[in-house]
């Protein structure tokens, strides 16, 4: 049985890397739950115009994209994607408007838009930016940095220094986790732009 399911694996792997080098697109149902464990990068998530996950590599070197790597793990509620990338790489993540969305970033730069659902953001370092979207969809908000800043101005607070955190409740059915070992934390709403 793991044989077989390693096997599967290695074949989704490749048929991946076939489709189009450095990019990846699958069907991801809205109001399910996606893991995107990310390598050392600059990310940008927002909305896709349809239910599906659409990675798309902004590194112009064609060998450069080839050396990007995608692990898939999909079911009908659930998918996770491991990408593992080259040194300077940069991707636009297009995802469902309604999904919940757990992020591993082994550090560098994620600006995420409003998306609707729970959001579990970690990064080891590097800069997180988060449209929050509507600040009271949030029934739990924490943020925390070990050593970094916070500007959780969509909630009206803003904090810097060491081992900082910020914590409220609110009216929400929304849960939002954002931690980064060191480095910075924005948790902005566009509405107020």
């Amino acid at each position: 049985m793991v044989r077989l399911l390693v096997f599967l694996f290695a074949t989704t792997l490749v048929c991946a890397q076939n489709k189009n080098a450095g990019n990846l697109e699958l069907n991801v149902a809205p109001n399910s739950k996606l893991t995107l464990e990310l390598s050392s990068g600059d990310y940008r998530i927002e909305p896709a115009p349809a239910d599906k996950l659409v990675i798309k590599s902004q590194t112009r070197n064609s060998a450069e994209r080839r050396k990007v790597r995608f692990g898939l793990n999909a079911g009908p509620e659930e998918a996770s994607v491991k990408l593992d990338a080259p040194p300077n790489f940069a991707a636009t993540i297009q995802i469902p408007r309604t999904v919940n969305l757990n992020v591993r970033l082994n550090g560098g730069r994620l600006t995420m838009a409003s998306i609707e659902g729970d959001k579990d953001i970690e990064s080891n370092a590097g800069k997180l930016s988060i449209d929050v979207g509507h600040p009271e969809d949030y029934r739990t908000v924490d943020a925390s940095v070990n050593v970094g800043e916070i500007d959780a101005s969509a909630f009206h607070d803003a904090k810097s220094g060491v081992q900082q955190s910020f914590a409220a409740r609110g009216p929400g059915r929304y849960r939002l986790h954002v931690h980064v070992d060191t480095g910075q934390i924005r948790l902005f709403t566009s509405d107020a732009l």
